[in-house]
């Protein structure tokens, strides 16, 4: 009965069969209340049916709805996921334009690359992308940070979170992420991002060569005890289903590209942990000469 009142605040079908349902079960019953009159001669008579009938044949017309809604006969085409898009159209091809990525990272004077950070909610990665996005900022490097809870917010605030709704989530968070870096930007994604194959999912649609995996390892008693959101005492008294650490589960990375324990590193020796492999791994070192003959060409 909970998961029902769940269902009907995330679910519009859920809002649109009970609505349906209510509706057809007053005209029915004003039909058999007419009816009740019309047979036994005592409008009370047929008043009680008529109410009698009205809750039990409600409830059986509400399940009979959602019965036909989970099968597929007659319905040439519904996806199990419900955030999925429908099979792709012949007619729609890629359109090439003139000015490519490259051009762009020319132009920026650095390459693009996505930071991907994952970890438990109360982990530290927001406050860890925020400071690497101002140390490279001084550094005149071009970030933009796509956040969780802010993505929420707007783009994503149609989803829930089944697990269907989170991997829809990383699915369009990715796709934004690789425009953002094919516009020539450096972008912070701080995400939970609890399932391995959705952040797989992610780095190839962003690029294995410009997908940079940090795994913001913070035992789960930390988060727990930061909590400042109190999430977790939420989801532990039942009032957030699905919540990763608790009744949902986070795999960490097997082979993450960074391991940032933020229990043995401040903040500022994080940052630099990043910044320093970024460095090293001449992520963002741009080609100097083929800078010079692209501006001389403007």
């Amino acid at each position: 009965m909970i998961d029902l009142f769940v269902n009907l605040k995330n679910d519009p079908s859920h809002r649109r069969h009970l609505a349906k349902t209510f509706t057809w079960r007053i005209i029915g019953s004003m039909d058999t209340a007419l009816l009740g009159w019309f047979i036994s001669g005592s409008p009370v008579i047929g008043a009680k049916i008529s109410g009698f009938e009205f809750i039990t044949k409600m409830i059986l017309y509400y399940f009979h709805e959602r019965t036909w809604y989970k099968i597929p006969f007659g319905i040439k085409y519904r996806s199990k996921n419900k955030y999925a898009t429908a099979p792709t159209i012949e007619n729609i091809k890629k359109q090439d334009f003139s000015i490519s990525s490259k051009d762009r990272s020319l132009l920026m004077g650095h390459k693009s690359v996505v930071i991907w950070f994952t970890g438990l909610s109360g982990s530290g990665k927001s406050t860890l992308a925020n400071k690497v996005a101002m140390e490279l900022h001084q550094m005149e490097v071009h970030t933009t940070i796509l956040d969780g809870d802010n993505t929420r917010l707007g783009l994503n605030k149609d989803l829930d979170f089944s697990q269907e709704g989170r991997q829809e989530n990383i699915r369009r968070i990715a796709e934004a992420a690789k425009l953002m870096a094919d516009s020539g930007l450096v972008v912070l994604a701080s995400f939970i991002s609890p399932f391995a194959k959705d952040r797989e999912n992610a780095k190839e649609i962003i690029g294995k060569n410009r997908f940079i995996e940090v795994f913001v390892d913070t035992p789960l008693e930390v988060c727990m005890s930061r909590d400042v959101k109190s999430l977790y005492s939420k989801a532990k008294a039942g009032k957030i289903k699905n919540f990763t650490g608790v009744d949902s589960p986070y795999e960490a990375p097997e082979n993450p590209d960074i391991e940032v324990v933020t229990q043995d590193l401040s903040i500022e020796d994080s940052a630099n942990m990043i910044i320093d492999f970024i460095l090293d791994e001449k992520q963002l070192k741009q080609d100097t000469e083929q800078k010079d003959k692209l501006l001389k060409r403007a």
